[in-house]
């Protein structure tokens, strides 16, 4: 029974894909937006939550306003989405840091 399991938990990893591309970070109070591009934009939000619940988080305006509001205060949302073309001649580095500065200068927002 464990090996079907263990089996199963591998093939579903083998098949997970990571989301690449811009996360902002939205103070639903005052309209703030913080904004930063990965390439796993899942274990982006996980990091982030982690790192603002812990008091750790490195902007410390963004950790101020999550200590006073809570996180209820505050949406994740992934703003565009680098889509995987399976070609090793791309960097999507350089692809998801051109799409974040896109972000930026194509909408009106607010950043921190």
């Amino acid at each position: 029974m464990k090996n079907a399991i263990k089996k199963q938990l591998r093939e579903k990893a083998k098949d997970h894909t990571t989301t690449m591309g811009v996360l902002a970070v939205t103070n639903t109070l005052n309209g703030k937006q913080y904004i930063q591009g990965s390439l796993n934009l899942e274990a982006l939000v996980n990091k982030m939550k982690f790192l603002l619940n812990g008091g750790m988080f490195t902007h410390p305006q963004v950790q101020k306003e999550w200590n006073e509001s809570g996180g209820d205060a505050f949406i994740f949302e992934f703003v565009t989405i680098v889509p995987d073309q399976n070609n090793e001649y791309i960097n999507y580095r350089q692809e998801i840091q051109k799409a974040e500065q896109a972000y930026i200068s194509e909408n009106n927002i607010q950043l921190y």
